[in-house]
């Protein structure tokens, strides 16, 4: 799933204090949604943003290799739209070869 679309998913989901054990009851509120469970639950296992994308990185890196084994070449997964443009973008200011402004605009 787009991950853009499961952070709006898990930010409408709520669970009430009821449904919670008391660890993660959030009296003010009377709840928690979805987000804020997966991130005291990943807080609580130790895992950061980084080890998720870099084990996110490794699985790609497992995929590409079989596929390049198997026929010489391979195709991008699981590429995150919005992440590939700013990547692209970063890349394109640095690169002296590229030039960002259009030569034909008067």
């Amino acid at each position: 799933m787009n991950q853009y679309i499961e952070n709006i998913i898990q930010d409408a989901i709520f669970v009430p204090n009821s449904w919670l054990p008391t660890e993660f009851q959030n009296h003010r509120d009377g709840g928690r949604t979805l987000a804020e469970l997966e991130n005291m639950c990943d807080k609580r296992d130790g895992i950061t943003e980084h080890t998720k994308k870099k084990d996110e990185k490794s699985k790609r890196v497992e995929i590409y290799a079989k596929q390049f084994e198997q026929e010489g070449k391979f195709d991008y997964v699981d590429i995150d739209g919005h992440s590939q443009y700013n990547h692209e973008m970063a890349f394109a200011k640095y690169c002296p070869a590229i030039d960002l402004e259009d030569e034909n605009e008067n």
